[in-house]
């Protein structure tokens, strides 16, 4: 292979294959692509009920955190995606891109140009979806996007016209002008088969181009260096360790977690930590690796008395997986929460700070414990509230291990490490169940865990037993305004402090992570670098 690219792009995930696409409509630019990971094969991941069957496989990094103070000491698993596509190839699909109030944050934290009138322009540009078009969502895009599938029970209905009874906001596009909605989520799929922004972008007619190689299967071992200019990336590929040349510029896309890491195995990061493992010191920049931050969950319950109808199914079953592939039909198209509101747990209504996740249950199989007493729980059916505190103050960091590539780094999210965070968890909880109160959910229930009456100490340790993560991690290589912010990492054109030719384009550049999902923003923050880089060579 050639070992010289004018732009070497580290990480097929979301963002990284969106500017090798885009780089590489230049004819007269040579883009390469690299993934630690292998195609994507397994057809299992593009199941809408059943994706979840390859984690803990190679398709995934299997990263944890460290035990969690905030959680019981509890390690919260966090699987990644290590396959082209990244993590929106292993996850739920949602396509839920955050509020105006997020995108303006980033502008007023020192990134010029991120703003949400920028933001609408560019998923005009991006987004598929029969919602568009409309000055909020756009028509014709890369990514097509479709209505989540579910039963044929009304029942998801039921839970939506609760969230308008209680009164948290009307039933509508979250994506639109009043964000405090809810509706049917829409996903990345097209007639139920995952499509992720790495098959959009990389068509079969894109892979065509000569000026572009995607190289799966290589892991990126750290960006060289000439003084403090990028020249290029160590790679270990077939088993030898190689150097590749970057002409004009390194991208980095390889996630949170792991953009921190290379960074600081490549000696960009806090020279402490760097001097501590023996990493000869680049650029000393204390912004790597900090403000992680990320969305925690938790799941109230709810015994229904009466059978939810066709909704006792499992979707992970052989059966079901056959159905699917013959059909695309069937039990594996369902995942069991296909709609979601935004709501203000306070009514100040100066943006949403939590989501609901409205949410059907198969069965109530596995809740015997906190419904003891209610009869045969396996012929039972129920739902849930999947409660999302979108605003976290709390922040983490990624930490080295070692010096040496292959160690995972230390990934701590420090939930819950700012007390305020549980004071509004309590309060969002209680806010949640007041959904089951309603006319529309009163006939579908019988028990809930935890109870509607639940003391604040009570609320507080079901949280802390039961809460994990939404795969939301974000923010270790921060936006910012450089000469401001000493914690910044990158300028408002995606270039790494103290060093040149090195930009970041993925989820480590967001300074808070969205009132949404994150699949939508950084396919945001790959068109934009796309954007940038093209107009400066220009």
């Amino acid at each position: 292979m050639s070992q010289t690219y004018d732009y070497i792009i580290v990480g097929a995930g979301t963002a990284g294959p969106i500017v090798a696409s885009r780089l590489s409509e230049d004819p007269h630019i040579s883009v390469l692509l690299l993934e630690a990971g292998g195609e994507n094969t397994n057809d299992i991941s593009r199941a809408p009920g059943a994706f979840f069957k390859v984690w803990g496989t190679d398709y995934d990094w299997k990263y944890e955190t460290e035990p969690q103070k905030g959680l019981n000491n509890r390690k919260i698993y966090s699987p990644r995606g290590h396959v082209v596509g990244g993590s929106s190839a292993i996850n739920v699909g949602f396509w839920m891109r955050g509020t105006k109030e997020d995108y303006d944050f980033w502008e007023q934290q020192g990134a010029k140009g991120w703003n949400y009138e920028k933001a609408l322009e560019m998923f005009q540009k991006i987004e598929d979806t029969d919602k568009g078009p409309t000055r909020y969502r756009g028509k014709g895009g890369k990514v097509h996007l479709e209505d989540s599938a579910y039963p044929s029970t009304e029942f998801v209905h039921k839970m939506l016209d609760a969230f308008k009874e209680a009164g948290f906001g009307s039933i509508g596009d979250f994506q639109a002008e009043n964000s405090y909605q809810a509706d049917i989520v829409q996903k990345d799929y097209i007639n139920r088969v995952r499509h992720t922004p790495a098959d959009s972008y990389l068509s079969e007619e894109v892979r065509k181009r000569p000026n572009l190689k995607i190289q799966p299967d290589t892991f990126v071992r750290k960006v060289l260096f000439k003084g403090n200019r990028a020249v290029g990336v160590e790679v270990e590929y077939k088993g030898k360790i190689q150097q590749i040349t970057a002409n004009a510029e390194v991208i980095l896309s390889a996630g949170t977690f792991n953009t921190a890491q290379i960074l600081k195995l490549s000696g960009v990061g806090p020279k402490q930590e760097l001097e501590k493992q023996g990493i000869p010191v680049v650029a000393d920049v204390p912004g790597v690796g900090e403000n992680l931050n990320d969305h925690l969950m938790v799941y109230p319950r709810v015994l229904s008395p009466v059978s939810i109808p066709d909704t006792h199914f499992d979707p992970t079953s052989d059966e079901a997986i056959a159905q699917w592939r013959k059909e695309r039909t069937g039990p594996a198209c369902y995942f069991p929460g296909p709609a979601a509101g935004l709501v203000s747990s306070d009514g100040t209504r100066t943006g949403p700070d939590f989501e609901v996740i409205l949410q059907y249950v198969p069965s109530a199989n596995g809740s015997e414990k906190e419904f003891a007493g209610a009869g045969t729980i396996a012929e039972k059916s129920g739902y849930s509230f999947a409660v999302i505190l979108m605003t976290p103050k709390s922040r983490g960091n990624v930490l080295l291990a070692s010096a040496d590539p292959h160690d995972k780094p230390h990934i701590n999210p420090n939930y819950f490490g700012n007390p305020d965070d549980m004071k509004r968890f309590i309060r969002g909880v209680r806010y949640a169940l007041q959904l089951t109160k309603t006319r529309a959910l009163v006939p579908y229930t019988e028990k809930v865990h935890p109870a509607v009456d639940s003391s604040d100490a009570e609320l507080e340790a079901f949280i802390r037993s039961e809460a994990s993560t939404v795969f939301h991690p974000v923010g270790t290589a921060r936006i910012g305004d450089l000469t401001k912010d000493p914690m910044a990492v990158v300028d408002s054109h995606l270039r790494v402090r103290g060093v040149e030719g090195l930009r970041v384009a993925d989820a480590s550049i967001m300074p808070q992570v969205t009132r949404g999902h994150t699949m939508a923003p950084v396919t945001y923050i790959g068109e934009m670098a796309a954007q940038i880089i093209r107009s400066e060579k220009h």
